[in-house]
């Protein structure tokens, strides 16, 4: 490691997250929407839309990582 490198901090602007974070909850929502249509348990139901918003909140905060790497 070099004796010049810089510690690697967050960059990110709050606005970004915060579009990250309500894309996935839309997306969860929908979601769970959808379970409880399919008439599943409600634990099926908050599993499956608790998953999507991981899912969605790891890709998201990869692709700002990604994004302002090239920047």
């Amino acid at each position: 490691m070099s004796t010049n490198s810089t510690p690697q901090s967050c960059h990110h602007p709050a606005r970004d997250i915060i579009i990250v974070a309500l894309t996935s909850g839309v997306i969860s929502l929908g979601t769970a929407i959808t379970t409880m249509a399919c008439g599943v348990s409600p634990l099926m139901t908050l599993t499956s839309s608790g998953g999507a918003f991981i899912a969605v909140v790891s890709a998201g905060m990869n692709v700002l990582n990604h994004v302002k790497r090239d920047a």
